[in-house]
């Protein structure tokens, strides 16, 4: 009778989930890398940004790969644990943070606009409060590989529920120091050129949409854990 390998070992080599974590890695370096340049630019030292541009889209263009290569071996012929539309929304909205990323440190050195005193401070608080959601997504995605192994168990699930919860948390605080942000840059705007007022909103908005995704990630996360 011809050797047949468990079904467990099947699944195993043909699981997407290793390539979802190692995505998730280039997220996390992309956006501590782009914080520790917004923090700098903020401070009015642009020299360099450049190479954190060139990073920042090597490593968007890394995950791609990782994106292609993740899509093109899921699983057919046998059952994902969770549900296989939901799994790709999540790789997706992940890829979202990575294409802002992107986004991000090209316009910042496009035109290097220099923040008002009264502002950077806000906008300090406001990568990190983005970065810090991020985090929390990142928590909340690895806490996947143990709610499978425990076949979606009573404690894992109530832990991914509360790492949920601190990305909204995050997210929304977020959003508050944006609004702050943006109401004193229409107080400035008598002090500010046109061009510079605008660019300034744009940064704000750019910067928001990463935690906006990252919140995306969490609400897919928690369709996946109410199956």
């Amino acid at each position: 009778m011809p050797f047949r390998a468990p079904v467990g070992d099947t699944y195993r080599k043909k699981s997407p989930f290793a390539g979802l974590f190692e995505h998730m890695s280039k997220v996390r370096e992309c956006i501590s890398l782009l914080r520790d340049g917004v923090l700098r630019y903020i401070d009015g030292d642009y020299e360099n940004f450049h190479k954190i541009t060139e990073k920042v889209s090597e490593l968007e263009h890394e995950a791609d790969l990782i994106k292609g290569n993740i899509r093109a071996h899921l699983p057919r012929s046998i059952l994902m644990p969770v549900d296989k539309r939901y799994f790709l929304w999540v790789l997706r909205e992940e890829d979202a943070i990575l294409d802002h990323a992107e986004n991000l440190a090209q316009l910042l050195d496009l035109r290097h606009t220099p923040i008002p005193d009264e502002l950077k401070e806000d906008f300090k608080r406001h990568m990190n409060k983005v970065a810090e959601t991020v985090e929390e997504m990142e928590k909340a995605v690895e806490n996947v590989r143990d709610l499978i192994e425990t076949s979606f168990a009573g404690k894992e699930r109530e832990e991914s529920k509360r790492y949920i919860h601190n990305v909204h948390k995050k997210e929304w605080e977020a959003d508050q120091i944006r609004y702050r942000i943006t109401e004193k840059i229409y107080k400035l705007e008598e002090k500010l050129s046109p061009m510079d007022e605008y660019h300034l909103l744009k940064i704000v908005d750019w910067i928001d949409d990463i935690a906006d995704h990252a919140e995306n990630v969490a609400d897919w996360l928690r369709a996946i854990i109410a199956k």
